[in-house]
């Protein structure tokens, strides 16, 4: 019997050593995980951009186009990720990544002094181990598992963890960077994945039905079932318990992949993570080149990543009573209205009006994979999550555009303008991204 399987009896007593649902056991654990992966993935990164640019003397397009090659390979390995979640479970992936991250952050601050050093640890270590492996697949798929009724509820709270995570954790790295440099931050970091992220895994559990539980933490109802006995001519009846899982239709890839809905997903996703991936990474340098110190930038990344709080369990409990894609409709909007404050912006107060809209909106994520979950079920989440993933990572360049924008014009006028145009493009696309109807294999 494997450690994520027990019989109902050992689970029956476990309900009694304690009532809280195993399930939000899983949220939290998947939480640590996740808001460290963003608070370094999707926050402090841009802290570390501007100083490492400097000190291996390249342009922003170029570095750009390194951090983007980390999404390239996300993209490729991310349906065979997929696939082994599905197969092995959630942890075994996730404590290969971290482990893989943690080790890429040390070696990045040990010896990134090239790019191809940078490539080599950075790209192909830290953004591979937190991105496509360890940090984000697995721990939604494990949340998606134990959760049907309270879904939106339950990746609120996971998505919270990422603004958390960069809350926490961008201050701290623009504090070290400030004392002791970019090198020594980055090791930091990485010894905190090893020593206090990666002993957190050892809580995950693939589904609720492993423990002999249901999802949600429900007390299974029983239904009656009329069971013929060959050579019998009374017919017997048996109680079968009844499951919230088998009111959700599950897809296989082959079916998903055939339905117009997994297509405007993945372009309304694509095209909004174009201008995410320009901004997130760039901000940091924008702010400096307003004249924002590294611990002001700290700050400033900090409280965006603080408003993702607010903005993730608003929009999980929000989703869970209206439709989703009406949600996600009005939060890319926002944003759209966000990015035009920022590009008016000449005051400091201006841009703070931004980083709290954009960063409410940065919670937002959490539809989307709540969508998925909804529209095509549990059994395959993570092989079409992989197929997502690889699909609009090829739209995502956004930060190398943002580069090239900056290197020349020394402005990001135009990025941010181009992308107002295509957050109002994917809002329409969440719009009309509709329940598919299910395709019966052929």
């Amino acid at each position: 019997m494997t450690d994520s399987q027990s019989t109902p009896l050992q689970a029956r007593r476990r309900g009694r050593l304690s009532t809280v649902f195993y399930g939000w056991w899983i949220v939290i654990a998947s939480c640590i995980v996740m808001g460290f992966s963003a608070g370094i993935m999707q926050y402090s990164a841009t802290l570390f951009f501007k100083p490492v640019a400097e000190t291996l003397a390249v342009s922003r397009t170029v570095l750009s186009i390194a951090v983007a090659l980390g999404r390239i390979g996300g993209a490729i390995e991310a349906p065979i990720v997929g696939y082994f979640i599905d197969r092995l479970g959630p942890k075994w992936p996730m404590r290969f990544g971290l482990a893989l991250a943690g080790l890429g952050l040390i070696l990045f601050g040990l010896f990134a002094n090239s790019l191809i050093l940078f490539f080599l640890t950075w790209t192909g270590m830290v953004t591979l181990g937190f991105g496509s492996i360890g940090g984000f697949a697995p721990a939604w798929a494990a949340i998606n598992n134990w959760f049907v009724r309270k879904k939106g509820r339950a990746m609120g709270i996971g998505m919270s963890s990422h603004g958390i995570g960069g809350a926490l954790l961008a201050p701290a790295i623009a504090s070290l960077i400030l004392l002791f440099g970019w090198r020594v931050a980055a090791m930091f970091a990485g010894l905190a994945v090893i020593f206090l992220v990666l002993p957190v895994t050892s809580l995950i559990r693939t589904r609720p039905e492993d423990m002999g539980l249901s999802p949600d933490g429900d007390i299974p109802t029983y239904t009656s079932h009329i069971q013929n006995v060959v050579g019998d001519s009374n017919a017997s009846t048996q109680a079968i318990p009844s499951n919230l899982r088998n009111t959700v239709v599950d897809f296989t890839v082959r079916q998903a992949v055939r339905t117009p809905t997994l297509w405007i997903l993945i372009l309304a996703m694509g095209i909004r993570q174009f201008g995410q991936a320009g901004m997130l990474l760039h901000l940091g340098p924008l702010l400096q080149d307003r004249g924002f110190s590294i611990i002001q930038t700290g700050g400033a990344i900090g409280f965006m990543a603080l408003m993702a709080v607010p903005g993730a369990l608003a929009c999980g409990w929000v989703s869970d009573h209206f439709q989703r894609r009406y949600v996600m409709t009005a939060i890319v909007i926002a944003e759209a209205a966000a990015l035009a404050v920022l590009f008016l912006a000449n005051t400091t107060g201006q841009i703070y009006i931004f980083i709290l809209i954009y960063g409410f909106g940065q919670g937002a994520h959490v539809l989307n994979r709540a969508i998925l979950g909804e529209y095509f079920g549990q059994r395959s989440y993570g092989k079409i999550w992989g197929v997502i993933a690889m699909s609009t990572t090829l739209l995502s360049w956004g930060q190398v555009y943002a580069g090239w924008i900056y290197d020349t014009t020394h402005s990001y006028n135009i990025a941010i303008m181009t992308f107002i145009v295509l957050y109002i493009a994917a809002a329409i696309l969440y719009l009309n991204c509709r329940r598919p109807d299910y395709v019966v294999p052929l």
